[in-house]
């Protein structure tokens, strides 16, 4: 199990967290609110309590909720403690792409993302479809954005060389803070981008089966 499922504590360091919540503050951003992978809701807890009760945007949550047992029990518990209404939360269980193709069928657009689901490179290429849901002047965060996780980092920096709509406002540790600048000529994510994902998904797990069957050095 998580440690976050006992801890209820944020999965993001103490000045991932101080950036995000500065950053909520000081932009009052007025639209709903995105998080893509949630664990316990610890850090759903504290971007929710950086807005009063009667100005806080509604929040979206898409989660598949299998990180461990009871998990929408947890998250729930978690927000209560701190005298939030889970109940004004929208929580979507299930996948991020087809929870995005509903909610772009459905006309949504948010404000602010927090992403921090699969950190598989197929999975993060389907979460980085709801950047096309972003209103321009709205942010997205992607966390663990680090060389020990290519699969975070490949699809982002392939993205952001293509789409120059978005514009990096800051890096703190692994938490890589994003702004879109303007609306986007082009669907940022398509069905080539998905397939060429996977094909590397597939590429990478050969590789770390070769390197798990290679022989250690001195064996």
């Amino acid at each position: 199990m998580r440690a976050s499922a006992t801890t209820l504590a944020a999965e993001v360091s103490e000045l991932e967290l101080a950036a995000l919540t500065t950053l909520l503050k000081r932009r009052r951003l007025k639209g709903p609110h995105l998080e893509i992978g949630t664990a316990a809701g610890g850090t759903l807890k504290e971007l929710m309590r950086c807005y009063p009760d009667a100005e806080r945007p509604r929040f979206v949550v898409v989660d598949p909720m299998r990180y461990f047992s009871d998990q929408p029990a947890i998250v729930r518990k978690n927000l209560a403690s701190a005298g939030l209404d889970p109940d004004r939360v929208d929580f979507r269980v299930g996948r991020s792409w087809p929870e995005f193709q509903r909610a772009e069928r459905a006309g949504e657009r948010f404000a602010f993302m927090f992403i921090d689901g699969s950190h598989k490179i197929h999975h993060v290429t389907e979460d980085l479809a709801w950047t096309r849901l972003l209103e321009p002047g709205g942010v997205v965060c992607f966390h663990d954005y680090n060389r020990n996780f290519l699969g975070v980092v490949l699809p982002i920096d392939r993205f952001l060389a293509r789409y120059r709509n978005y514009r990096v406002i800051e890096q703190v540790e692994s938490l890589l803070i994003v702004e879109k600048t303007a609306a986007s000529t082009a669907d940022e994510i398509d069905a080539w981008d998905r397939l060429r994902a996977r094909i590397i998904n597939i590429f990478h797990q050969l590789q770390a089966s070769a390197r798990k069957r290679a022989p250690r050095a001195g064996s």
